[in-house]
């Protein structure tokens, strides 16, 4: 028996188990059970734990009374020793490299240097903490080029994977100079670089799938169709390109960080709509327990028996849809850890409850997002190792060009009206908030907000200055904040904003239980104008302040039942 991650269970659960590994003739007693009797070990049995040092996040040390029973084994990496780890690379690769020899000590110097890199904090990852890379990430890498060098022969197989496992979570100077190493080292027999990077290859079968960039996906059960909603622009398509890459092999979960509103999940989203596969998803937070993803038992509504209900991730395992942990690092420790068996390499399943080990569908994928810890509050940072089982991509900001194009063409407004509202936004983001709604750059506006902004209609900059300043300083909770929004405003539309006349349109509706105030006059108007173009509507206010008789008013007046 194998225990995986000891260091992780609770001290109670180690304490059960303490007897059992006395010695070859020590017993357990199954109290819980009502049970005085001893049940003795079997002769063949054997147990094994494992654990990572206590170095990193969210793993401790074992008691001493625990670990004391353990013959205990210091684990070395394979890759400190030179002639293993040319070994281990010809192992995967020798059989396909018998007419270039050289390349094993290509990859080798590539992965050697890269390492020394990492270790020298060099190069980061795209939330600027040191990169990590293990042996877990030479294999994949290894693995994936064995799997398409078929399709694309073995340097440029071999690019492809390394692109993806060292490449694809460091930040843009980090990743530019892993390419070049890269080139000079993975592609050093190769004449015309730039064409033989270009070279798009064919389909392998006669029922072809989806084709993103150079890689083809497979097709699932659904009708595969393209959201005229997404905006393709060049850094879009290279983040697609990115997870088509992961997708094409098939086997590896995906674990995408970054900043709000930078495409992480409606990527996702896209491909699966267009390669036909169903899209599910999960929102974590820090309540979420692990029978969310694995499923309970529940009352059988004809027989009254109690069965056992597959949770949203076994299903999407049994079925062959596509995934997705939606804020991983919100979720408890706990619940990510018991996923372990699952992202690791032979990709396996166990329902505690049913004791049924579940092995994925084919066409089964596995995506998590998540905001960067310590940028956005409530994030923590996750293990290493937990982290070093996904393959990680680091989505950037959308570059403010693309951004204008952007919101022009899935808002429907004019291009110079949207080249205005990223110069508002970007100024915003360089003034410094005193308010702190927000965090960081983002504390004026996000780009959710930008989006907000733009879908409200506007016929003259008059107007375009008036829903920005009700959509990002009528949030700002002092008036120096407001302020800077109006300047902001005002300065680069060439309008001026009179607030008075903004909340005194119209007589408003005679209620006998209402007295119209400025402040319940402008909080009307705000809410009225953000639930017309149907946003979600968060109101904030001491108590007292008018909040719920604000929305019992609009409920009467448009003769809708408010719950």
């Amino acid at each position: 028996m194998l225990l995986d991650e000891i260091n992780l269970a609770s001290s109670e659960t180690l304490e059960c188990i303490a007897g059992i590994i006395q010695g070859p003739r020590s017993s357990i007693t199954l109290t819980e059970k009502g049970s005085l009797d001893e049940i003795s070990r079997h002769p063949d049995f054997r147990i094994i734990a494992c654990m990572n040092p206590a170095t990193d996040v969210g793993k401790k040390e074992l008691s001493s009374n625990i670990r004391a029973r353990f013959t205990e084994i210091d684990v070395c990496a394979p890759d400190d020793d030179k002639d293993a780890l040319v070994d281990l690379i010809a192992h995967y690769i020798g059989h396909l490299a018998q007419t270039d020899k050289a390349v094993i000590f290509d990859i080798f110097e590539f992965y050697s240097t890269v390492k020394a890199l990492a270790k020298a904090g060099k190069i980061a990852d795209g939330s600027g903490r040191a990169a990590h890379f293990s042996m877990r990430s030479l294999t994949r890498a290894l693995s994936f080029a064995v799997n398409c060098v078929q399709a694309f022969g073995l340097r440029r197989a071999l690019w492809e994977g390394f692109v993806m496992t060292f490449t694809m979570i460091l930040d843009q100077p980090s990743a530019d100079e892993v390419l070049n190493l890269a080139r000079r080292t993975l592609l050093s027999t190769v004449q015309n670089p730039n064409h033989f990077l270009s070279i798009l290859p064919p389909s392998q079968s006669s029922s072809a799938g989806t084709q993103i960039g150079p890689f083809w996906l497979s097709k699932g059960s659904l009708e595969s169709y393209e959201n005229s909603d997404f905006v393709l622009t060049p850094s879009v398509r290279k983040k697609l390109v990115d997870l088509a890459r992961i997708v094409s092999a098939k086997k590896y979960p995906v674990l995408i960080e970054g900043p709000t509103s930078s495409g992480k999940t409606s990527s996702i989203e896209y491909l699966a709509h267009l390669t036909g596969h169903r899209f599910v998803r999960i929102n974590n937070h820090e309540h979420t327990d692990i029978q969310e993803y694995l499923g309970s038992y529940i009352s059988d509504a004809e027989t009254g028996t109690l069965v056992f209900q597959d949770g949203l991730l076994v299903q999407a395992l049994r079925m062959g849809h596509w995934i997705v942990l939606d804020e991983l690092n919100l979720a408890p420790t706990d619940v990510l850890e018991a996923l372990n068996r699952l992202l690791d390499d032979n990709r396996e399943l166990v329902i505690p409850e049913t004791l049924e080990v579940v092995r994925p569908h084919p066409e089964f994928m596995l995506f998590a997002t998540q905001n960067p810890s310590g940028v956005y509050s409530g994030r923590k940072v996750l293990s290493r190792a937990f982290r070093n089982r996904f393959m990680e991509v680091h989505f950037q900001d959308v570059p403010s060009s693309e951004l204008e194009y952007i919101l022009s063409q899935r808002c429907r407004i004019a291009p110079s009206y949207s080249q205005k509202m990223v110069v508002v936004f970007h100024e915003l983001q360089k003034r410094r908030q005193l308010g702190r709604i927000f965090d960081g750059k983002e504390g004026f506006a996000t780009l959710r907000d930008l989006f907000r902004w733009a879908g409200r209609d506007a016929s003259s900059y008059q107007a375009l200055a008036n829903n920005g300043y009700m959509v990002m300083a009528e949030r700002a909770r002092n008036v120096s904040d407001k302020e800077v929004v109006k300047e902001v405003l005002e300065s680069n539309l060439k309008v001026t904003i009179d607030e008075k006349a903004l909340y005194d349109a119209g007589s408003p509706p005679t209620i006998s239980s209402v007295v119209w105030t400025e402040p319940m006059r402008r909080l009307f108007v705000l809410l009225s104008n953000a639930l017309k173009y149907n946003e979600p509507v968060l109101l904030v206010g001491d108590t007292g302040t008018g909040k719920t008789t604000a929305c019992q008013i609009y409920a009467e007046l448009t003769k809708q039942t408010l719950r």
